[in-house]
């Protein structure tokens, strides 16, 4: 399904009176790999949606960088779930969610604009599969009706942060949707998973959440494309990467605190998910 969107005469005056107060999101960076390090080489910027659009956008991020006469930076990251909206060296991209670990790569001058659409907000949207757009980079226009072009434009002309998001809240208004259930449900499963470091097995999920695992299981299939159990794992090295960023720790220790049965599996996902060992990320400079 394509989506027309009402973007193409956009204007400044008509986006500032669109989300006149810009309202920064606060909550942890995570995911980043090396971030206290990488942290050094750009800025980088989360913003939340007026309340209108909460329910089709998680947030906005912008990254700038001027590494001009420095050496190129590689940003990996872990997996994301999310589809993103990326808009970089003139073009704007769509993401879909994304099963490995990947990159950025930042040399010279530049700046790249996203958007990261609320879990499961296209599905309901566009009425498709997400697990179809796994690992997928997609003209912004095989989806949308979009003058990507005017977008660009409007962007480009844009001196701040505020103006950036609110020409994208602009943009996006016309397709504000209203409040799900299941949407809603599996952003809650989500959630447990992210705040909940002793949730090991869907079985788990499914005793805090209430939800049988063939729920829960036909719940991520259809909202997210994915599996819970992989994101289980995924968002368990959230937390290993952030005890490897905080603290001095052995690998005994991050077995223990994550609850893993031994050493094996935990260098197992590690490795799978982000191609080195734990040993080898903290040696990493």
């Amino acid at each position: 399904m394509r989506l027309k969107l009402g973007i193409v005469k956009t204007r400044h005056s008509d986006a500032l009176l669109w989300g006149r107060v810009l309202q920064s999101n606060h909550n942890p960076i995570t995911g980043v790999l090396h971030q206290r390090q990488s942290a050094e080489l750009y800025q980088l910027r989360h913003y939340l949606p007026d309340a209108a659009l909460a329910e089709l956008i998680e947030q906005f991020w912008l990254v700038d960088w001027d590494l001009r006469g420095k050496a190129t930076h590689i940003q990996q990251n872990l997996p994301d779930p999310n589809f993103h909206l990326v808009i970089s060296n003139g073009t704007a991209s769509l993401l879909g969610p994304v099963s490995k670990s990947y990159s950025y790569e930042m040399q010279g001058k530049g700046q790249i604009i996203g958007v990261k659409f609320a879990l499961g907000a296209l599905t309901e949207l566009l009425n498709f599969k997400p697990a179809d757009f796994i690992d997928q980079q997609l003209d912004v226009q095989q989806l949308f009706a979009i003058d990507s072009r005017q977008l660009l434009s409007e962007l480009s002309m844009a001196n701040s942060d505020q103006q950036r998001v609110a020409i994208l809240q602009c943009c996006f208004k016309p397709f504000a949707i209203a409040p799900s259930v299941q949407a809603a449900r599996v952003r809650q499963l989500v959630h447990l998973i992210k705040q909940h470091s002793d949730i090991t097995k869907v079985e788990l999920l499914s005793e805090r959440s209430n939800l049988s695992v063939q729920a829960i299981q036909r719940c991520f299939r259809q909202y997210l494309g994915i599996t819970p159990k992989w994101l289980i794992r995924k968002y368990r090295l959230h937390h290993c990467l952030l005890l490897l960023e905080q603290q001095s720790v052995e690998i005994a220790d991050l077995v223990e605190a994550l609850g893993y049965t031994d050493q094996s599996h935990l260098i197992r996902d590690f490795k799978q998910f982000l191609g080195v060992t734990p040993a080898a990320y903290k040696l990493a400079p």
